[in-house]
């Protein structure tokens, strides 16, 4: 059974050209599969489609066993398929950030004397414990997004979907989202989405849909898709830096052994040359 999988997929705004056509994708559990390509690809309003913020209008799509296109299981959908979203101040509906983190079990009718302590824990997942008094207006981007992500995993929802969600952060902020969102899927085995125009931010994915013109354009590892320079090309991105250095010294003569997709991978071929 995938997390995800949907087949025959197209989706158009009121009076517009269609923005998703033909998708065809699955995503298996506990992955982190990473939707890569530049505004206007048509990944964010895929993203809306896994968790029903945008109604299913042709196709099929099933998120965690759940028809999308069934009302009656929206909230049970969008109990277990949790999304971060670019902003983190759209999420924040209270000054107090326990409080904030409380609204969705309240909503969900979860019992007063269990509130507390699933709060705590979403806390500590995000990195944040010690901060349930704070206002979220008074923390740092990369509070923000951890904050927000807070108030998705007391949820603890199976699926987690971050759309562009460093899009917004310095450079701090976006180490720190990204860490949080590695070890949810390495330690907790969560299922995770990563919707992103950053190049560098699929490195780590367990696989990479490459999106162009409301397709997928294609799919695979990151070392076939962000290594493949035709294909990038061909969807206006630039590969990874270490990939830029190993063509660059490949066009002066010298070859590394591997070509590399990470900085760490680059530091070791070039150790190699000595």
């Amino acid at each position: 059974m995938f997390a995800i999988e949907g087949k025959d997929i197209n989706f158009r705004y009121e009076y517009g050209r269609l923005v998703l056509q033909e998708i065809d994708l699955t995503v298996k559990p506990g992955s982190l599969t990473a939707f890569l390509g530049l505004n206007g690809s048509g990944k964010s309003t895929l993203a809306k489609l896994f968790n029903a913020l945008l109604p299913l209008q042709d196709g099929q799509l099933r998120v965690a066993g759940i028809d999308v296109s069934n009302p009656k299981d929206i909230w049970k959908l969008r109990r277990c398929c949790g999304m971060v979203f670019q902003n983190p101040d759209n999420q924040f509906v209270s000054s107090v950030l326990e409080e904030d983190i409380a609204f969705g079990l309240e909503n969900y009718e979860v019992s007063a004397d269990e509130i507390p302590a699933q709060v705590s824990r979403a806390l500590m997942r995000a990195g944040l414990s010690g901060f349930e008094k704070r206002s979220p207006h008074t923390m740092s981007g990369g509070q923000k997004q951890r904050a927000a992500l807070a108030g998705v995993l007391v949820l603890s929802p199976d699926i987690l979907i971050f759309d562009e969600c460093t899009s917004m952060l310095d450079p701090e902020g976006r180490k720190e989202v990204l860490n949080a969102i590695h070890d949810l899927h390495t330690r907790d085995q969560k299922t995770v989405i990563m919707i992103t125009h950053y190049v560098e931010e699929a490195v780590h994915a367990d696989k990479v849909c490459l999106m162009q013109d409301g397709k997928i354009a294609a799919c695979g590892s990151p070392r076939e898709i962000l290594t493949d320079r035709e294909l990038l090309d061909r969807v206006g991105f630039l590969p990874p830096f270490p990939v830029r250095v190993y063509e660059d010294l490949k066009a002066s003569g010298i070859t590394l052994k591997n070509c590399p997709l990470t900085n760490e991978e680059l530091v070791e071929e070039l150790c190699r040359l000595h």
